[in-house]
């Protein structure tokens, strides 16, 4: 092999200082057609060491070939060539480009250079699928890539790379991908969600999660999961009256959308917390009362659903806890006169949530936070046989 290799590079040096590249395209494609593709290569790049061969089509079609031979075979020692990709297969790209500039629409090379760049694509789109669905992902972007230097524009290439890195865990990647698909084309409401769950997974900061939703929004005012995951964000951010505003809006516009009602009713839990930890009780209350009727008529709708059950009989207990608190602040001379009443009171609320905390655990029987909750009504409702039962399961 290595007295091979020394005859053939006496030879293309002797070709090459003769002033014959045009026999040395010849040589590069007898030694492509062999399958040679090192002296197929080392051939086509003596070739372009002569300045005029720029402008020779034939030359550039065949570093073409060459190169695409090159980057379609899996053999081991080919892999020094491709150690950057991108900037390997925009080689094969600028040479079947050059082949077209050089020639005319009719002429066959023309014709057999759009053909081959229209293989390229192809060839790295079915690879690009075979590796997704053998799940090798990271192999199925970089497939997809290749796609995407032949067609640029090609927002298939573009869909199908951004799902691939999503799956892989490179949600940047991701994000990259579907963001210039956004400049060729307008999103679909999957891709919308798949760059919220992308920005989710790489905890990218509220404002930005929230342009990205909003974005969504704008393309698709009347997707619910949108306006869901808007709201849940300006929760997250404290913004409250913003929530708000925005959820009353959209549930008179859509009163079937349930999940909007639960999540007003999320909503409304929260201020019924803050107003009054703020020091602003009967706002408190008003905001209790707007969260007890959405989350009744939620669970008059989905009665089985565990967390609006919980959740409800938490709030309940939180505002029987604010007569118990108080019944305990009391001095002796105090409790004897409205201790009594005041624990009374905590009670009837304790009474209210009880039935929704009891559906809650039937419906999770192994929630450990319903069943220290359920514990702890029976115990201040002084319900016995219900807590023996609850502790001997």
């Amino acid at each position: 092999m290595k007295t091979l290799r020394y005859v053939i590079a006496i030879l293309l040096t002797t070709l090459f200082n003769s002033g014959y590249p045009q026999d040395l395209i010849s040589v590069a494609n007898s030694f492509l057609n062999d399958k040679n593709y090192h002296e197929a290569k080392e051939a086509i790049d003596e070739v372009f060491l002569k300045p005029e061969m720029a402008e020779n089509a034939r030359a550039w079609y065949t570093k073409g070939r060459i190169y695409h031979e090159i980057l379609k075979n899996d053999a081991p020692d080919l892999d020094k060539f491709k150690v950057r990709i991108d900037q390997f297969v925009n080689q094969i790209i600028e040479a079947y480009d050059k082949t077209q500039s050089l020639t005319g629409r009719g002429n066959n090379l023309f014709i057999l250079a759009n053909n081959q760049k229209q293989l390229l694509w192809a060839e790295s789109m079915n690879k690009g699928y075979d590796h997704f669905q053998n799940q090798k992902y990271p192999e199925a972007v970089r497939s997809f890539d290749i796609a995407k230097i032949v067609q640029p524009r090609d927002t298939t290439a573009l869909l199908y790379a951004g799902v691939s890195a999503q799956q892989a865990g490179f949600y940047q990647v991701a994000i990259d991908n579907y963001t210039a698909m956004k400049k060729l084309t307008p999103l679909s409401r999957n891709v919308y969600r798949s760059m919220i769950i992308c920005h989710q997974a790489k905890r990218s900061t509220l404002e930005t999660q929230l342009d990205v939703v909003e974005d969504a929004i704008f393309n698709y005012p009347d997707h619910v999961p949108y306006i869901i995951e808007e709201s849940r964000i300006l929760v997250r951010q404290g913004r409250f009256e913003e929530a708000e505003s925005r959820l009353k809006t959209v549930v008179n516009r859509n009163p079937k959308a349930h999940d909007l009602r639960l999540l007003k009713a999320d909503l409304y839990d929260r201020m019924f917390r803050e107003a009054y930890m703020n020091g602003r009780p009967e706002r408190s209350i008003e905001y209790f009362d707007l969260a007890s009727i959405d989350y009744e008529l939620f669970i008059e709708a989905f009665p089985t659903h565990f967390k609006a059950n919980h959740n409800y009989a938490v709030m309940i207990n939180e505002r029987a806890n604010r007569y118990y608190v108080r019944a305990n602040l009391l001095n002796e001379e105090e409790y004897q006169i409205s201790g009594k009443e005041t624990e009374e009171l905590g009670h009837k609320w304790t009474r209210k949530a009880l039935p929704y905390m009891e559906r809650a655990l039937s419906i999770n029987p192994n929630d450990k936070d319903a069943l220290k909750a359920l514990r702890a009504f029976y115990q201040r409702l002084k319900l016995d046989e219900k807590l023996a039962l609850l502790n001997n399961r």
